[in-house]
């Protein structure tokens, strides 16, 4: 139940690691597949089959993760075991060989993604234990949100200002600068911020509390059971549809700007940056439009933006970078309500979770949602990389090619379809205001 206000200055501590956690966002979901499948001469559909097979694996493990966190009732020392895991493998990973092969990939991708599991889950999971209270929670979701789009902001920016490094500098730079920053911001979450879960009776939810039963069966009969809020299980499947449509363009950013736009890698950071700009300055508006009406409509709304913005796409032609700048100012200003405003309505279903099944599952709530973000990049690389190896995007080809094409169909088409299928889904959602209200308020009644 509600836990007393910890203040703005835990708050603060709390989302701090944020901003190191996203800074290497780019790299290892927008970068680094082009980087290794084409400049590291890796080739795409390789490189595509490899990332989708570590993410898969990866995916496996946030069920586990977010359930021991919530069955242990100890966040704080699953998130510094996961830093430094996920800082070994962001080092081998960032920095590899001069002729890395698809072992080094492979191992070097699980091991960051491994750590990134074991620190991110029950790190969101810390959050929600940190306060009860309806704004205490907001200040301190929007402060985790703001440092990493902050971080997002930096590593976007690094690119930029060194405009006459390599592909491989500035990626190694991401990399230090994540891991000193991850260092300072973790310790002092360990020092500063309380361990809340970390008490008598935290962590054994309705579901761990059965005498004489495995923990296998436990965590089994815990995720087969989420199956019964179709509320949660609807929003997932929106958050992961919407994912894979903003997944895809995401990994073929760099390679629509470099052979269909035919741009420098300047211009390309450029745009980069002010496509995650235009989501941080955008927030604010969707925050605002949220308060005065539901907040699955203005997400709704946010997604519309971006299906308009993606339709112009085909019409542009080599180096348009004007036109492309307008388009990613748009599609980073849906960004923005694709970051503030499903985590909070999946807040909302967390509550109504606790209602109806009167158990306290938090971890496992956020692991999922963690797992169908990671599903959804998964399947973008691994649809959009290997197609587009085989139509030899890479290879050239005049701007008639196949390669082409299939590359403003990956691009901008498919997410224009997919984005209208969580539309679809999302419209009608039936957890409003009035409906949480009502449920916090019989919570506040109650006690597990």
């Amino acid at each position: 139940m509600p836990q007393p206000d910890r203040g703005r200055k835990t708050a603060f501590y709390y989302a701090l690691p944020a901003m190191a956690a996203a800074v290497p966002t780019i790299p290892a979901y927008v970068l680094l597949p082009s980087y290794y499948g084409d400049d590291l001469g890796l080739g795409l559909a390789l490189t595509g089959a490899i990332l989708l097979a570590v993410r898969i694996i990866d995916m496996l493990t946030d069920p586990l993760a977010g359930w021991l966190s919530d069955y242990t009732g100890r966040r704080k020392i699953w998130v510094g075991f996961g830093a430094v895991i996920a800082g070994i493998g962001i080092w081998m990973l960032f920095v590899p060989p001069d002729q890395p092969g698809g072992g080094h990939l492979f191992v070097s991708a699980s091991i960051l993604f491994l750590g990134w599991t074991l620190f991110q889950v029950p790190y969101l999971a810390w959050g929600a234990d940190l306060s009860g209270d309806y704004r205490e929670r907001t200040l301190i979701t929007s402060l985790r949100e703001g440092a990493g789009l902050i971080g997002i902001v930096i590593a976007g920016a690094i690119p930029v200002v060194m405009m006459n490094a390599s592909r491989a500098d500035e990626i190694r730079t991401l990399a230090m600068m994540t891991i000193v920053a991850g260092a300072v911001f973790v310790t002092i979450l360990i020092i500063k911020v309380p361990d809340s879960a970390a008490r008598p009776g935290r962590g054994r939810t309705a579901d761990t509390q059965q005498a004489g039963v495995s923990l296998r069966a436990r965590f089994t009969q815990s995720l087969r059971s989420l199956r019964q809020n179709r509320l949660f299980v609807r929003l997932l499947a929106a958050w992961m549809i919407n994912g894979l449509a903003g997944g895809l363009p995401a990994v073929c950013f760099p390679l629509f700007v470099r052979y269909y736009l035919k741009l420098d890698t300047d211009t390309e950071n450029a745009l980069i940056l002010l496509y995650f700009v235009a989501a941080i300055a955008a927030i604010p508006f969707w925050v605002f439009l949220a308060g005065k009406i539901s907040k699955h409509r203005v997400w709704c709304v946010a997604m519309i933006m971006a299906v308009s913005a993606f339709a112009f796409v085909p019409f542009l032609s080599a180096g348009d970078w004007a036109g492309f700048a307008v388009i990613c100012v748009f599609t980073g200003a849906a960004l923005g309500a694709d970051l503030a405003l499903p985590p909070a309505i999946q807040a909302d279903v967390d509550d109504w979770d606790r209602y109806r099944f009167h158990a306290s599952r938090t971890g496992v709530l956020f692991a999922l949602w963690n797992m169908t973000n990671k599903l959804a990049m998964a399947l973008a690389a691994g649809i959009a990389l290997p197609i587009l190896g085989a139509f030899g995007l890479t290879d050239g080809g005049d701007e008639n090619s196949a390669a082409l094409i299939a590359l403003v169909m990956i691009y901008a088409v498919l997410p224009i379809v997919l984005k209208a299928g969580a539309i679809g889904m999302m419209w009608r959602f039936p957890l409003d205001r009035v409906h949480q209200v009502a449920i916090r308020r019989r919570l506040a009644r109650r006690t597990f």
